[in-house]
């Protein structure tokens, strides 16, 4: 499910005699990564309502979401109108909860006392920059949110439980869009199943070379170790002798030589498992051959006490490199 990157969209309405202000304010609104929509009035008779409500939608329930999130957030009014229509503003704005700002002296001039309490009034370029940066910053808390229970929402309706365990299972197995909605409804890429084991140790156990792709996009924490192994994610994916997974894990800077719960590192895995492929791949990222395990065993006795002789090859090599 695509993310809706969302931001405030201003309409700004003025006369045709008065467009000085929305030229100068258009940059400033669009620099605030806000989008702007500009209504120009030209005669002020009833026509003017039929333009104003054309850029409102009629609700839809059925519309897509990227139509919903694209409705107007602020009025912003320019120029001077004629008290029937600041009335019917003041309704609207009412109504709808849609803030609208009155800028300038002209303008806000020719609003009544009874409705004042309708429109914020703002005078200068600072002020309304000031305004607008606080009412940014609401609006992008309140699009949080509201994301976080719109992805919590199409979890339940595709018949998710929106916890940590269901999480895990879609890591698992290798559920990418699930998880990017578990991530969205405010999950953390580092969550753990309920043995201790975090996702990316999750994924790399069962080899999803997409989904490990996807948390570490996501910022997962590439060394976290599991509760039930102490593994790193790229013991695991060594564990299961997915070369892809592993050399992933390594090129995004995960250590090669963590130690689990009984000492050993994913080059003491790779020899006892006799990936080669595995084994040049870390060695070329600096590991460690001569660390030992919790029995006093590193990978380079391990290779020679089993005789693996293209192994020890590549120690020998690779020692000599690191020697020149």
């Amino acid at each position: 499910m695509p993310l809706i990157v969302l931001s405030m969209k201003v309409l700004l309405i003025h006369t045709a005699k008065k467009n000085d202000n929305a030229s100068r304010l258009r940059p400033l609104l669009e620099d605030m990564n806000n989008s702007v929509e500009t209504m120009t009035i030209k005669s002020q008779d009833e026509g003017i309502i039929t333009q104003f409500t054309s850029f409102f939608s009629p609700f839809d329930p059925e519309r897509k979401e990227e139509e919903k999130t694209n409705a107007l957030s602020h009025v912003a009014i320019l120029s001077p109108l004629s008290k029937r229509w600041f009335d019917f503003l003041a309704g609207f704005s009412c109504g709808s909860r849609l803030p609208f700002i009155v800028f300038g002296e002209e303008a806000i001039s020719g609003i009544s006392e009874e409705f004042a309490h309708c429109f914020t009034f703002l005078n200068t370029d600072d002020s309304l920059h000031i305004f607008l940066e606080s009412e940014n910053e609401a609006f992008k808390k309140q699009e949080a949110a509201r994301a976080i229970i719109r992805a919590q929402e199409t979890l339940l309706k595709m018949g998710i439980p929106v916890t940590g365990e269901s999480l895990a299972q879609c890591a698992g197995e290798g559920h990418v869009e699930e998880i990017s909605l578990f991530l969205a409804a405010g999950f953390s890429p580092d969550t753990r199943n309920k043995t201790g084991v975090p996702l990316l140790n999750l994924a790399a156990r069962k080899g999803n070379l997409e989904v490990v792709r996807f948390l570490i996009a996501s910022g997962a924490q590439l060394n976290l170790q599991a509760d039930d192994r102490g593994t790193s994610a790229l013991i695991d994916s060594v564990m299961g002798k997915y070369y892809d997974l592993a050399d992933e894990l390594i090129r995004t800077g995960a250590d090669v030589n963590i130690k689990s719960k009984d000492g050993q590192t994913a080059l003491i895995v790779a020899v006892g498992t006799g990936d080669e492929k595995i084994v040049e791949v870390l060695l070329k990222a600096g590991a460690d051959a001569d660390i030992s395990d919790s029995l006093g065993v590193s990978a380079k006795k391990y290779a020679s006490f089993f005789h693996k002789e293209s192994i020890m090859s590549l120690f020998d090599t690779y020692s000599a490199e690191k020697a020149m």
